[in-house]
């Protein structure tokens, strides 16, 4: 809380504090409620801060959300973590499932492109168990997995 342990934040204050966090990158609702409540704010003042910054569109969801999954994607994450991630943030299942429905061929090419990267010669049994288990934890299906391991062996 840095400083402001013998009084109570006014609403002014969280709301600075809101704006602040807000300038340094996209937050979703429920996010930016918690890191205010976090904070030191009071439950009430927290909501009301968070509901003045959704109606001024300075926080928003949807937002968040696009930003999120653009950024994860070009990391060479797979739907099933993001959406995990974005579940922990707050975000609606409707609002998620609306932005990872791309043609399933980009997730495919990125599972492919993340085991190609990982992938160093001639792959036996041991190797192709290794990556698999790799792009499992990075949220890809068992298909996109299987599909980038048969490319890995196309490739050689």
């Amino acid at each position: 809380m840095r400083g402001k342990t013998t009084r109570e934040l006014t609403e002014a204050e969280i709301h600075e504090i809101a704006v602040r966090y807000l300038t340094r990158r996209e937050y979703g609702i429920e996010e930016l409620r918690q890191k205010l409540l976090q904070r030191g704010s009071d439950q009430a003042i927290a909501e009301k801060v968070v509901s003045d910054l959704a109606d001024e569109n300075l926080v928003s969801d949807q937002r968040f959300t696009e930003m999120y999954v653009r950024t994860r994607m070009r990391r060479l994450f797979g739907p099933l973590k993001i959406r995990g991630e974005l579940r922990g943030r707050g975000i609606s299942d409707f609002l998620i499932s609306k932005e990872l429905s791309f043609e399933q061929e980009i997730w495919f090419e990125n599972a492919s492109q993340w085991a190609e990267k990982r992938c160093h010669g001639e792959l036996d049994y041991a190797g192709r168990a290794k990556i698999y288990r790799a792009l499992m934890n990075r949220g890809f299906t068992h298909e996109q997995a299987n599909v980038a391991l048969d490319s890995l062996n196309s490739n050689d």
